[in-house]
């Protein structure tokens, strides 16, 4: 008998262990949610308008939110991912990333707010790929937009400037980087003003707007139009599966240095180096409409078509050059899939 009360205590014990623990548990999560009126510093601004949560453009008031003792900016994310808030940024410069890691269903309405870095990618710690992210109005980053594994992503238009006095960083521009596992990507407008080069903080600077990722290359991606108005190097690198850009528009490539440069995805050694305004790469059953490319003062090829499926052609609309069509100015592989329909002059 005083086994089976033994036995009947701790069980009991352990059951209110178990639910203590669960209840701490449930108690510690609920600090982490925080309702919209608790993040409401300034209720003179609309729901959802960054300014209601104390968060200006340049401005230099404080970083960490009151409530949530975290910084404004993740607070105000975790608010438009958990309760579906719209976020509105103001024209200004923000001076710091909006970095979106791991984000899902998240909304954000921009107008003309500035950056010195955009980022969907996975968060280090729980490898968790972002999705269903859209970016409404016209967003601006001095150093980089840089998309990997991400999916059903949304974003009107995007302007990549290099500014070294607002770049935490100090150097130019990065550019756009569409990475590996990415899928179901549109963007509807993308400039890039800036690409940059030199000492070995570019080394990993390889064009402007680069599609790639070896072994898991992007897949429907969707541009509608792109404008590269200067390149240190690659203006366009693009490879993948169903990508489409609608029209394209290089002005300046090949105006820098390719030394430090580190090896391309998809790419053989030093192949990197051959400098191009248009590289085509393993791209298979992929749409370019209209594509722009100016040559003169440029350095390198206009354009560079490489190998990929014979059985899944990428299919080039119109090429639009600059200067009458020589052979010289194409590098052609072999193996190359690429069909250009038709080559005229601007």
């Amino acid at each position: 008998m005083k086994k089976y009360l033994l036995v009947i205590l701790i069980a009991f014990l352990t059951s209110c262990k178990t639910e203590n623990k669960n209840t701490l548990q449930n108690k510690n999560t609920e600090k982490l949610k925080f309702s919209e009126k608790n993040l409401a510093i300034n209720e003179n601004y609309k729901i959802g308008d960054v300014r209601r949560y104390g968060i200006f453009p340049d401005s230099a008031y404080a970083y960490t939110h009151p409530i949530t003792k975290e910084p404004k900016i993740n607070s105000i994310l975790d608010l438009a991912e958990q309760n579906g808030v719209e976020l509105f940024f103001p024209k200004g410069n923000y001076k710091y990333p909006l970095i979106l890691d791991s984000r899902e269903n998240i909304t954000i309405k921009s107008d003309k707010a500035e950056f010195d870095i955009i980022q969907i990618t996975p968060n280090a710690k729980n490898r968790k790929k972002p999705k269903n992210i859209t970016i409404k109005g016209t967003i601006i980053t001095f150093d980089r937009l840089g998309i990997t594994e991400a999916s059903n992503i949304k974003i009107d238009s995007v302007i990549i400037h290099s500014s070294i006095e607002k770049n935490p960083r100090k150097t130019r521009s990065r550019g756009c980087h569409i990475y590996h596992g990415c899928n179901n990507i549109k963007i509807k407008y993308l400039q890039i003003k800036d690409f940059g080069s030199g000492d070995k903080r570019y080394q990993n600077n390889h064009a402007a707007l680069a599609i790639d990722g070896w072994g898991n290359n992007p897949k429907n991606i969707r541009i509608d139009e792109v404008i590269i108005n200067s390149s240190d190097r690659h203006g366009v690198y693009i490879t993948g599966e169903n990508n489409v850009i609608k029209k394209m528009t290089i002005e300046k490539y090949g105006q820098g240095s390719s030394e430090l440069m580190s090896g391309m995805q998809d790419a053989a050694k030093g192949e990197e180096k051959v400098l191009s305004g248009l590289w085509v790469n393993r791209c298979n059953n992929c749409t370019l409409n209209y594509v722009t490319v100016l040559t003169k003062g440029n350095n390198g090829y206009a354009l560079k078509l490489d190998e990929g499926k014979s059985s899944e052609p990428t299919i080039i609309n119109k090429i639009i050059l600059d200067v009458d069509y020589k052979d010289e100015l194409i590098l052609d592989d072999l193996l190359t899939n690429v069909l250009v329909k038709k080559i005229i002059k601007q």
